[in-house]
């Protein structure tokens, strides 16, 4: 089964493909797995940001003998940005987006102006953003985003749903609830927009801190910045005589990654690495973090 799901941390970036239809928040998998069976020339592709629904879409695809489905599980925003090459993707679908009601949750919305100018950036010309919501005000959010990078053709309506329905359609319908489809369509390259973006190495090298000794309790649950858009926090210590470890968690133009750092005695100095238990995306923001700690706990031999 695992031969659906793409490992974000491991695979090379960007994808080879080309021209495929991308599902952001699947579910149970269904819908993927319905335009997959009835297209079975092309590729699908769904991010969801739980193992749950990417555990479903794995079984179903096995039992359905579906091999042209691919997932992962990761912020749609990353995934997007990290896997798939400019004017790779023709259509993207968002099937009843959580539309984040509070105006202080409008950052968490997938409409939002910096996710649409990436998704404009790796549409295929005339490529389409195709969003179903029962939610008004989240429409209006969405043009009103979407108008600013005058890139798209926008086009809003009242679907026919059709049989079947999910449960939630079910519920809605049953309540009278109006239920609208927004079409994006991409019809030239968005203004230029300033993103939060990452940037993956190729390796991860540990660093050398020259001393006879080392404290660990002076990173030990505390919380660090080492720049702008970078943060380090870092949690309790396991010892075993000159030996250390601790778990991290590190946001990085609030890209997020916990993992194990490893502080090692060696003759004469100590090394500080990523456990090679901890699985991550090598990035240029945790090569950061482990020369920023190597100074606090001890003289970093560069």
């Amino acid at each position: 089964m695992m031969k659906h799901y793409i490992d974000w941390r491991k695979v090379k970036k960007p994808l080879e493909f080309e021209n495929i239809t991308v599902e952001i928040g699947f579910g149970s998998g269904d819908f993927l797995i319905k335009m997959a069976k009835e297209n079975p020339e092309e590729i699908f592709f769904g991010i969801e940001k739980s193992w749950i629904p990417v555990n479903k879409l794995l079984k179903k695809c096995s039992s359905h003998s579906i091999n042209n489905v691919f997932c992962t599980k990761l912020d749609a925003y990353w995934a997007i940005q990290l896997l798939f090459k400019d004017k790779a993707i023709k259509k993207i679908f968002m099937n009843y987006p959580d539309p984040w009601f509070k105006k202080s949750h409008a950052e968490r919305r997938l409409t939002k102006m910096e996710n649409l100018y990436l998704y404009a950036k790796k549409l295929i010309s005339s490529g389409e953003v195709k969003i179903r919501t029962d939610d008004y005000s989240f429409v209006e959010f969405t043009l009103q985003e979407a108008a600013f990078l005058n890139c798209f053709s926008i086009n809003v309506s009242n679907p026919s749903i059709d049989e079947p329905l999910t449960k939630y359609e079910k519920r809605w319908l049953s309540m009278g609830k109006n239920i609208w489809d927004i079409v994006l369509k991409k019809e030239k390259e968005p203004i230029t927009l300033k993103i939060s973006e990452i940037k993956e190495v190729t390796e991860l090298y540990p660093v050398k801190v020259s001393a006879d000794r080392v404290d660990v309790e002076l990173i030990a649950n505390k919380e660090f910045k080492i720049e702008d858009a970078l943060y380090i926090k870092c949690f309790s210590v396991w010892e075993r005589g000159q030996d250390y470890a601790l778990e991290v968690l590190l946001s990085e133009n609030e890209f997020l990654q916990s993992f194990i750092v490893t502080v090692k005695k060696k003759n004469d100095y100590f090394i500080i690495d990523v456990s090679k238990f901890s699985e991550v995306l090598k990035t240029e923001g945790i090569q950061k973090a482990l020369k920023f700690l190597g100074k606090i706990i001890g003289k970093e031999k560069l």
